[in-house]
């Protein structure tokens, strides 16, 4: 594991892109995340389509995408679980973060954290 990024809790940022090689008037495409943890923003071409929170992690991308190359922007964002496990394993005054009660220890195990996938555009051949 990268200690750099071990114990991180905010926004992670995923780009790609897709190419359609046909699009149908009045068709629902969608992106399909897979699995995360533990919300995202979903951008295509610049065009925020959505969010999700809960499975089963999908997004209609149709008012979005064009036929020819679309680009898609994938924001995911951790809960804060990681981060105060990791500040318990450093002195008081170096801690980036407070709560009044904090059920973890030094030792709890790190929640997974990421967009896992797998990611896949449905409704047209690609």
């Amino acid at each position: 594991m990268n200690d750099s990024i071990k114990y991180f809790s905010g926004t992670a940022i995923y780009r790609n892109s897709f190419n359609l090689q046909q699009l149908s008037s009045g068709q629902k495409i969608e992106l399909q995340l897979g699995r995360l943890t533990a919300m995202a923003k979903v951008k295509v071409n610049g065009i925020d389509v959505g969010g999700v929170w809960t499975a089963p992690w999908r997004v209609d991308i149709s008012a979005a995408v064009k036929p020819g190359v679309n680009e898609v922007e994938i924001s995911v964002v951790n809960n804060w679980m990681n981060r105060l496990i990791g500040d318990r394993n450093i002195p008081v005054n170096q801690r980036t973060t407070w709560s009044p009660v904090i059920p973890y220890h030094a030792d709890s195990p790190l929640q997974p954290s990421g967009l896992f996938g797998p990611v896949k555009v449905t409704g047209l051949p690609l």
